[in-house]
């Protein structure tokens, strides 16, 4: 029992001490603590009203984009790049400013201003399946027909299109673009390899179905 005893009151002793250390802690470095928790809140703080702030502004990006794409399905592609562009200059930052950032170099691509398209292309970032592979391919299209084209740089940007899409609506296409760029380029042994993955994993779609008279050009 007295050996329990003083067991107990020796924890109790260290339980004492632990306490009396903090507390001695906390009143010497009361301020430093305080204005971590400040910043903490201010953080906090910073961080909610940018996305309400964010949030309201692709709202608003959102009301305006809508007859620039209107335009742009219409043909009319100045128009529609004058309407995008202006939806970039108030809305760049936000996730609908960055899908105009994408519809303006496609406008740009339309009208043949191939290096403002490129530029603007690249500035797009997103990772949908449809959008992202598409605007890969168009700066694959740009590099292609431009004045001074790059067709291996333009074959890879369609490689990495078709691997993004993985769908038999847009990867043959894409393969398909991306052989006919390394055959432009001179490179017969890549456009075989692109076609010849038309054949072996999307035979059934139409671009597949016609694949064979490019393998036997190229071999």
């Amino acid at each position: 029992m007295a050996n329990n005893k003083k067991q107990a009151d020796a924890t109790v002793q260290n339980v004492d001490e632990a306490l009396s250390k903090s507390e001695q802690f906390v009143e010497k470095n009361k301020n430093i603590i305080t204005y971590c928790l400040i910043g903490i809140i201010v953080i906090v703080a910073a961080v909610w009203g940018w996305n309400a702030y964010s949030n309201s502004q692709n709202q608003k990006a959102q009301e305006e984009i809508w007859s620039a794409q209107y335009l742009f399905e219409a043909g009319d592609y100045q128009q529609a790049l004058e309407a995008f562009e202006a939806v970039i200059d108030q809305y760049g930052s936000t996730k609908t400013g960055n899908l105009a950032k994408a519809y303006a170099g496609l406008c740009n691509k339309e009208l043949g201003n191939y290096e403002e398209a490129i530029s603007l292309l690249k500035k797009y970032s997103g990772s949908d399946a449809v959008v992202a592979p598409a605007v890969t391919a168009a700066i694959g299209d740009c590099q292609v027909n431009s004045e001074t084209p790059d067709y291996k740089e333009a074959a890879r940007n369609f490689e990495a299109a078709a691997k993004a899409s993985n769908s038999a609506e847009y990867t043959p296409l894409y393969l398909k673009k991306a052989g006919l760029a390394y055959e432009k380029a001179g490179d017969n042994a890549s456009a075989l390899k692109a076609y010849q993955a038309i054949k072996d994993n999307w035979r059934e779609t139409s671009v597949g179905q016609s694949i064979d008279k490019y393998i036997v050009r190229v071999q």
